[in-house]
C-alpha cells in the first residue's frame, strides 16, 4: 500500500499544474491552411523550452525573463513555415536545465487550396469562447462595431491575421480591414464565420458579375452554384483576380483531361495547340486557358471568351488569315 502512495505522489508531482505545457495552435489532429503561427503555453515555473518541428530541434529557448513575461505570458509564439501536408511537432519543457515536461501534436497543412481536406483532421477554429479566452491577455477578444470598422493596424483583426494581406493581389475589403463585412461577429457557436458561403455575398459587390452571367446561356458549373472561392481566394492571392492557383494549374484541377491528350486540334505542324509558354495575340498576357474560355459563363457550351458562340469566330480572333 505504501509503495502505491509514493506511486501516486509521484505521478501527482510529474502532472503539477506549475509545469503545465500546451501546443496550443495548431492543434494535434486538427488541420490548418495557413502557414502562419506555432503557439505554446508553458507553465509559469517552466523557464525554457526546445522545439523539434520535422525533425529539426532548436536550442533551448529562455522564457524566464520577467520583460518576456510580461511581454507575452504564458505562451511562446513562433512563425514556422511547415511542410505541406503532415506535420510533427514536438516541445520539451525545462526547468533549471531539467527536463519536467514534453508535449506532442501531429497536424496537417492543406496549402492545396482545391484539395479536400484530409479525413482524419478537423479543422482548427479557433473563434470559440473557450479558445478567445487564452489571448485576451494580450488581444481584443471583444471589438466593439466600430473597433471593427477601423482601417489598418488599429483594426483588432490585424494583430494576428495580417500575414493573411501579404499577397500581390489584395481583395478590396480584406485590404482596408473591413473584416465585419463578409463575417459575421456575432455568429455561434464560432464567432466571424463569412455571412454567407456562396455568391449572395459576393454579388452584394460583384452586381456587374451576377449581370453577367444572368445574360448568357451556359454559366460555368463553380459560378452557376455559387461557390466563387472554389475559384478565387477572399482575402489575398499571388496570382490575379485572387485566383487560388495560377490560371492553367486551376483549370486543369478539374479538367485534367485538356492535359492528358490533344487540345483542339493539331495544325498543318502536326503539333497541338499550345495552352501556354506563348504571347495570346487577341489579349494582354501569356496564352491561357481564359484567353479562349470565359471562366463565368458563355453564348456556347464551351463557353468561349468575347461573347462568341462559334469556334471559327474565336479562331479568327487571333488567326484572321
Amino acid at each position: 500500500m505504501t509503495k502505491r502512495i509514493l506511486l501516486l505522489f509521484i505521478l501527482f508531482l510529474s502532472v503539477s499544474p506549475a509545469f503545465a505545457l500546451d501546443i496550443f495552435y495548431p492543434a494535434d489532429g486538427t488541420y490548418v491552411t495557413r502557414s502562419d503561427y506555432l503557439i505554446v503555453r508553458a507553465g509559469a515555473d517552466i523557464d525554457g523550452l526546445t522545439l523539434e518541428i520535422g525533425g529539426e530541434k532548436s536550442d533551448l529557448l529562455d522564457i524566464s525573463a520577467d520583460d518576456y513575461r510580461a511581454a507575452f505570458g504564458d505562451k511562446l509564439i513562433v512563425q514556422p513555415n511547415w511542410d505541406a501536408g503532415e506535420n510533427t511537432v514536438k516541445v520539451e519543457a525545462y526547468k533549471g536545465g531539467k527536463l519536467v515536461a514534453e508535449k506532442q501534436a501531429v497536424f496537417f497543412f492543406q496549402d492545396d487550396p482545391v484539395a479536400a481536406p484530409p479525413a482524419d483532421y478537423k479543422r482548427f477554429v479557433m473563434h470559440t469562447p473557450a479558445q478567445e479566452a487564452q489571448c485576451v491577455a494580450c488581444h481584443n477578444m471583444k471589438p466593439t462595431q466600430a473597433q471593427l470598422q477601423l482601417v489598418g493596424a488599429d483594426n483588432p483583426c490585424a494583430s494576428c491575421h495580417a500575414r493573411m494581406l501579404e499577397p500581390e493581389n489584395v481583395h478590396g475589403p480584406a485590404g482596408a480591414w473591413q473584416c465585419a463585412y463578409c463575417h459575421d461577429a456575432k455568429s455561434s457557436p464560432v464567432r466571424y464565420e463569412p455571412s454567407s458561403r456562396n455568391s449572395d455575398l459576393c454579388n452584394e459587390c460583384h452586381d456587374d458579375m451576377a449581370k453577367e452571367t444572368s445574360e448568357v446561356k451556359f454559366v460555368h458549373g463553380p459560378v452557376a452554384v455559387g461557390l466563387c472561392t472554389l475559384c478565387h481566394d477572399t482575402h489575398a492571392s499571388d496570382n490575379p483576380a485572387q485566383l487560388l492557383l495560377p490560371v492553367n494549374q486551376l483549370c486543369l484541377g478539374c479538367h485534367e483531361e485538356i492535359d492528358d491528350g490533344t487540345h483542339v486540334n493539331r495544325g498543318v505542324s502536326g503539333n497541338p495547340h499550345p495552352l501556354s509558354g506563348v504571347p495570346d495575340p487577341s489579349r494582354e498576357g501569356e496564352l491561357s486557358c481564359v484567353g479562349c474560355h470565359n471562366p463565368h459563363g458563355g453564348k456556347s457550351p464551351y463557353l468561349f471568351s468575347n461573347g462568341l458562340s462559334g469556334r471559327m469566330s474565336l479562331c479568327q480572333l487571333c488567326h484572321n488569315k
